[in-house]
């Protein structure tokens, strides 16, 4: 906070001493077809500053800026020829200019090579509008949980963990705004955590990709999230919402003749009234609670340049009776998640710059058992992105970064995995580490015929833990076969290093080097007017996985593979048409190299990933039911993920708890995971501007009991299903937005 204050009073003198002199030009037009048919949505910028429009339904766009005297405008617009058109832009006047674009197959775009992506938000292009995402019903406007009905991304239980394409939730990075966000969940889990960090209000678009994703998106096995946070606010607003479990407030506003934009959020959620209605108080010792707090400010210091300012800080709690076969007693977890981030955009001789500096500070306190341990990291990084549009023919880009983090790990962990047994023998494990990795790119994107399009790239990162040095060439290829039908190809080698806590030498391996992910990637996709469609096959080889072993505890002995086929189908948009809605379904098949558990002893087997969903289904339908009262429906179907059974045990003599002798690795799966989903809203405006959302939702309707794993009693003789502890759930609550020009 210190920071942002000191940032604000060097700025203040600054922004007063350019106001002396206020120079103010108007740019006012509309943007045709060849026919004289207005066309809506068409980007409209002067060329070489950041002063742009969007043209509306009519196709009228209006540019404010302080760039007077002769200037190009560029209007571009997916299907038409971009087009220049030299403007003097008269100080304190309008100047009125018509232009009209030429249709073409197509224009090269960011991101059009790339396979697999998905995106939200506000921009042309987008798969979901932000709208749509905070509507998902059963994804409790959540950006992770929205994602999860994109295909590629596996239902396994109801936290919002992405796990994509046969790997776990660590096998896919999330980015804001150039910054790593390093822990991405609250109440984190092993598998991700209930919520995601970032709120979506937070957030103007997201890029998503479950494979085949460029150098400049760095290096994962599987899959990557770049969000981009909201930028400069249009106008003064309020937002004040309540419900059964949280309440929120926020203002944006600009200052400064709208050179500062500044944007503050906070949320406080208090669960303990939403659990005893829905009758599951009595499973929390602690219920879910958390705080967070975000402060934005925005500077446009010149016509082609801005600084951003990103600080975002969130604690959480949370205390559940677990039953396990070592142990019976309660989890309690604490932990504190901030991430601050200072991003500089500048174009300089049509160069775009873009170079952040962040840090992301966690630190968590778990108990369970006989297991304790107080965390703490800090992950410090400095990015810079570069990119230019060499013409008509592509992009260049290329860029750097450096992160360097510092781990801490302090507490007792079992001396044999899952005995939890207070009584039973614990290692002390106190460690820290000092880590830096290295990470470069450079990539093109090119046109190499009128339905020809490539993207190639080189990535190459260092990591000091491994003491390794990586290099993972990319390609993309994309042929428009028609206006609206496209076919992709990609082909990449990614490489991801270990978890700093696996590099312990009490239960890690100070010697692990990086893991080993090759993705192919086919891509038929059509999009028409409200229509789009998309078929994907993969296939992705895994090499130097770690796994458990005998001797050194972890080993890059692993390897495997994941395969298979998704197909997305979405209709209509949220508000512009009646009905809108998506059919997502994904099939996998996937084997691992695989640790067995036999009292304490490791044998080595394939089997499915753990993580193998081998159907997974989400069908999400909106409908205006009546002028403001909308009515929205989730289905969610998924193949029971895979378990290990436990065939016997042993005694631990002279302990009074047992070693589980485990049966052939993956062998049974879970019962299906089924869930429906409903939501009314309501939307009421008043006054100028203003508006008010009430909202009501039930998640899992039908009141099903999925099975999320298996439960043994003491000596593993018996086992039972543990099943999820949100049957039918309520909430509902009201959301009101005021408005001041």
């Amino acid at each position: 906070m210190r920071a942002v204050i000191l940032l604000l009073w060097w700025f203040t003198p600054l922004v007063l001493w350019g106001q002396t002199v206020p120079v103010t030009g108007f740019i006012s037009g509309r943007v045709l077809d060849e026919r004289q048919t207005p066309l809506p949505y068409a980007n409209v910028s002067l060329q070489g500053t950041l002063d742009g429009d969007v043209t509306d339904r009519s196709g009228y766009f209006l540019i404010k800026t302080r760039h007077v005297g002769k200037q190009t405008l560029l209007v571009t617009m997916m299907g038409y020829e971009p087009e220049k058109r030299t403007v003097h832009v008269p100080a304190n006047d309008t100047v009125f200019v018509t232009i009209r674009l030429a249709e073409t197959l197509i224009m090269l775009e960011e991101a059009v090579v790339t396979a697999s992506a998905f995106s939200t938000g506000d921009d042309e292009g987008v798969t979901l509008k932000s709208l749509e995402v905070v509507t998902t019903p059963g994804a409790a406007a959540d950006i992770f949980r929205a994602i999860k009905s994109f295909p590629g991304v596996a239902t396994l239980d109801e936290g919002s963990g992405l796990f994509v394409r046969g790997g776990n939730v660590t096998e896919t990075v999330t980015l804001l705004d150039q910054a790593t966000v390093v822990h991405p969940y609250k109440y984190e889990t092993p598998t991700g955590g209930i919520f995601g960090t970032i709120s979506p209000f937070l957030v103007r678009g997201t890029f998503f990709s479950s494979g085949g994703f460029s150098a400049r998106y760095g290096n994962a096995l599987s899959g990557v999230l770049a969000m981009e946070s909201q930028d400069m606010p249009d106008r003064k607003e309020y937002f004040v919402g309540i419900g059964l479990a949280a309440a929120s407030a926020a203002w944006h506003t600009t200052l400064f003749q709208d050179r500062i934009g500044l944007r503050f959020s906070g949320n406080r959620s208090f669960t303990d009234m939403l659990f005893r209605l829905n009758g599951q108080r009595d499973d929390f010792v602690l219920t879910p609670r958390s705080t967070d707090g975000n402060l934005s400010l925005i500077w446009k210091y010149s016509p082609t340049g801005k600084l951003k300012v990103f600080n975002f800080v969130n604690f959480d709690r949370v205390g559940v009776r677990l039953d396990q076969p070592s142990f019976e007693g309660r989890y309690l977890g604490r932990e504190l998640n901030q991430l601050h981030n200072l991003q500089w955009i500048e174009i300089i001789r049509n160069w775009l710059i873009k170079s952040s500096l962040s840090l992301n500070r966690f630190k968590a306190t778990k108990a369970l058992g006989n297991f304790t341990m107080n965390s703490e990291d800090d992950t410090y990084k400095w990015r810079t992105d570069v990119e230019r549009e060499m013409h008509r023919l592509g992009k260049l880009y290329f860029g750097f970064e450096i992160e360097k983090t510092y781990n801490r790990f302090q507490g007792k962990v079992p001396l044999v995995r899952d005995v939890l047994d207070p009584q039973a023998e614990t290692l002390a494990l106190n460690e820290s580490f000092a880590a830096i990795r290295l990470g470069a790119y450079a990539e093109t994107e090119a046109r190499l015929h009128r339905r020809w399009f490539v993207n190639v790239g080189m990535r190459t990162d260092y990591f000091s833990l491994a003491r390794q040095q990586v290099v993972d060439p990319r390609i993309s290829i994309r042929f428009q076969a028609g206006k609206s039908l496209n076919v992709r190809f990609s082909w990449g080698i990614y490489h991801q290093f270990p978890q700093p806590y696996e590099y312990n030498q009490v239960k890690g391996n100070p010697n692990l080097k990086a893991q080993q992910a090759e993705h192919y990637v086919g891509v038929l996709e059509y999009e028409k007017n409200h229509t789009l469609f998309r078929i994907e096959s993969y296939y992705k080889p895994y090499r130097r996985l770690v796994i458990e072993t005998n001797g050194s505890n972890l080993e890059n002995r692993g390897y495997g593979y994941a395969r298979g086929v998704d197909l997305f189908l979405k209709y209509g948009a949220y508000l512009l048409t009646r009905f809108n809605g998506w059919i997502s379904y994904s099939f996998l098949q996937s084997r691992r190299l695989l640790a067995r558990n036999l009292a304490g002893v490791y044998r080595h087997e394939e089997g499915p990933s753990p993580w193998d969903i081998t159907h997974n289904l989400t069908v999400v339908g909106k409908v205006r039911v009546y002028r403001y009262l909308s009515l929205g429906l989730a289905y969610r179907y998924a193949t029971g993920r895979p378990v290990t059974p436990v065939q016997s045990a042993v005694r631990q003599l002279p302990h009074d708890y047992y070693l589980p002798i485990e049966g052939p690795v993956n062998s049974e799966r879970l019962p299906p995971f089924q869930k429906l989903d409903l939501t009314l809203s309501y939307f009421m405006p008043f006054g100028y501007g203003n508006n008010a959302v009430f909202y009501f939702s039930v998640s899992n309707l039908l009141n099903r009991a999925n099975v999320l794993d298996y439960e043994y009693n003491r000596d593993y003789s018996q086992r039972q299903p543990r099943i999820t502890s949100y049957r039918r759930f309520v909430y509902f609550g009201v959301s009101i937005a005021f408005v001041t020009n």
